[in-house]
């Protein structure tokens, strides 16, 4: 048998499914899978999903210990950790199925209510600012390809956004707080314009290869740190990198689906526990993962004439009608009305593309109203156009 052979036959045969190959891990004698994917074998009993991140498994036998002393989404007794304080119920788990899907009746309803609103349209406003530093590395490396690039050029509108704010400052007084941070790109151009400021990035889970390990690097007199906890146990009155500082200003980053209302929730309990929040910038994505008992915008949905379960689990489904990367034709108008006799797929691209945006804006009008109840003027930015990213939504929010 010829090396490769054996090769192939001692790893495991797990298929990843984003890498579309298989797992490249050696197994055991006479195993299929190797440890992690042992999950997947008909005949496991040996092996279970974790209960704090469905993203690895764990030993059966070495369960306890694994959630009490080395998984990295355990909750810990830190002071500024207190248990589903950001949650409604519960956390929620990013695995678990939607809660309710709308039947053919439901959406066609919630369409036609859409279609008449025509003032949704101008909830929001394009506004696409620019960042020196970022301008500045596009033009110097050409060779970036077109999904790098438009990582950077949402990061330089925001960046812009909240240098037109005055929320990003290069002062020792200014702290940013980002939550959900992930691999810290954004923090770590935010970093290069306002080096002498505080910066905690706030995340579930680790990262290989961050950005702020880099930005360290470069300039080791930066002031970052970097806390591990799920948005939905984190009390920022008592963290202590943000306590007394003059301008405190929170960032969130395609935080996915009903994060973004936990991430809402974890501001609104610091700001109700003392804590002194300047302004925010949210950039919410994934509106097809909202849950209806997370979703903070239910009063002005209600105020809408949106009620109820039904009502928003069709406004989440067509909602993704706006990311489907349905071709548009400008000149086409939308139809007066529609019936319950027509489906989706009797819709022309463009109505669904126009009548899922709708949907889209009308669920972010809702959290800006919810926003504004706490002292904020806030306003609706499509920061970016929808060639770069079609989840390109900012809530800006200042201090009245």
């Amino acid at each position: 048998m010829a090396k490769e052979e054996i090769d192939e036959a001692q790893r495991c045969t797990y298929v990843l499914p984003r890498k579309k190959r298989k797992c490249r891990m050696l197994v055991k004698a006479g195993e299929l899978f190797c440890g992690e994917h042992q999950i997947h074998n008909p005949e496991n009993n040996d092996r279970i999903i974790c209960p704090n991140d469905p993203n690895h498994t764990v030993a059966v036998s070495e369960l306890e210990e694994h959630l009490r002393e080395r998984c990295n989404a355990r909750i810990t007794l830190e002071p500024w950790i207190i248990e589903g304080l950001n949650a409604v119920k519960r956390e929620v788990a990013s695995f678990e199925p939607i809660d309710r899907r709308p039947n053919k009746e439901e959406i066609a309803s919630v369409v036609a209510r859409l279609l008449k609103m025509e003032e949704v349209d101008q909830f929001s406003q394009f506004s696409q600012l620019q960042c020196d530093k970022i301008q500045d590395f596009l033009d110097c490396h050409e060779e970036l390809g077109f999904v790098q690039r438009k990582h950077l050029i949402q990061q330089a509108s925001i960046i812009g956004h909240m240098c037109a704010s005055d929320l990003l400052n290069n002062t020792a007084d200014t702290s940013i707080l980002e939550l959900g941070a992930g691999k810290a790109q954004l923090a770590y151009w935010m970093a290069k314009v306002a080096p002498h400021a505080r910066f905690l990035l706030v995340d579930r889970s680790g990262s290989r290869n961050k950005y702020d390990n880099k930005a360290l690097q470069e300039n080791p007199s930066l002031n970052l740190r970097r806390l591990r906890c799920s948005i939905e146990h984190l009390d920022l009155s008592k963290v202590e990198i943000i306590q007394n500082c003059q301008s405190l200003v929170a960032v969130q980053k395609h935080f996915c689906g009903s994060a973004t209302d936990s991430g809402i929730r974890c501001l609104q309990n610091g700001i109700t526990r003392g804590l002194d929040l300047k302004g925010f910038v949210l950039a919410p994505c994934c509106h097809h993962k909202m849950r209806y008992e997370e979703y903070i915008g239910g009063k002005f949905l209600r105020q809408q004439g949106f009620d109820g379960e039904a009502d928003f689990s069709a406004l989440r489904h067509i909602s993704t009608w706006s990311v489907c990367g349905f071709e548009q034709t400008e000149t086409e108008r939308l139809p007066s009305e529609v019936t319950s006799e027509l489906f989706e797929n009797d819709w022309s691209d463009t109505f669904r593309a126009r009548i899922g945006r709708r949907a889209k804006v009308l669920l972010e009008e809702g959290r800006v109203c919810h926003l504004k109840e706490f002292g904020y003027q806030v306003r609706l930015i499509e920061y970016v156009s929808a060639q770069i990213s079609p989840e390109n939504l900012l809530l800006l929010g200042s201090k009245e």
